[in-house]
């Protein structure tokens, strides 16, 4: 019986470990202006519990993904020379750990800020006990579920209902010009074997972006 329950502390240990050690991603992008202040490397997790109408990164739910060592992923950020990252998917919390665990990982190289936008709500993150680790490492949260009759055109926020929460001071001063500005920008980048949509899109961006997909033979499953 002790013999079983010490293996059963181990393999549960190990799944553990291995949670914190992986990340499910649907992209990541080295250098962007477009999700914060300064040049950031973009994350976008992949998986999410929010249904959201209008969503705009429904490929992050349904499309491609890969599994990414989280050591793997911090030597990276930390070898790119961007000043912060960004974390978007998907929904950043359903993986919280294993970020958080990122997160750690870049800022014992470097002191780096984070931005992250979230679907739950702050109130809704400070009641889940796995996910305080991470709200404790973030700068930015832009948090609240995207409800498309409430989409008001704001720069670099989907809809009205959702808040933009300084959890430390790193960007108070800089973040008040930046999120100020009078219109919405996004960029369509072609890669060598894709094409992606980064920030929150204008109407005309957006539909420049799904005609671009149509006639490449994408789907909403194409990030």
């Amino acid at each position: 019986m002790i013999y079983f329950t010490k293996l059963w502390i181990v393999v549960r240990k190990r799944k553990t470990m291995i949670k914190n050690e992986i990340l499910n991603l649907s992209h990541t992008e080295s250098h962007t202006n477009l999700l914060g202040p300064g040049d950031r490397f973009a994350i976008w997790v992949h998986g999410c519990c929010f249904h959201c109408e209008g969503c705009l990164a429904v490929n992050t739910r349904f499309g491609k993904y890969k599994e990414v060592n989280v050591s793997d992923l911090a030597h990276e950020i930390n070898n790119s020379g961007c000043d912060g990252i960004t974390i978007s998917g998907g929904e950043p919390f359903l993986q919280a750990e294993a970020l958080a665990a990122l997160v750690k990982q870049v800022k014992n190289e470097r002191d780096i800020g984070v931005i992250i936008y979230s679907g739950f709500t702050i109130e809704e993150l400070r009641d889940k006990k796995e996910c305080a680790e991470l709200l404790g490492l973030t700068d930015i949260l832009i948090d609240g579920r995207y409800i498309k009759e409430l989409d008001d055109g704001r720069p670099y926020i989907g809809s009205s209902n959702q808040k933009l929460h300084y959890l430390t001071d790193r960007y108070k001063e800089i973040g008040k010009d930046y999120y100020a500005a009078p219109r919405r920008r996004a960029e369509i980048k072609f890669n060598a074997d894709s094409v992606t949509l980064i920030g929150v899109p204008s109407a005309n961006v957006l539909q420049i972006w799904q005609e671009i997909k149509s006639k490449n033979g994408g789907s909403d499953d194409d990030f």
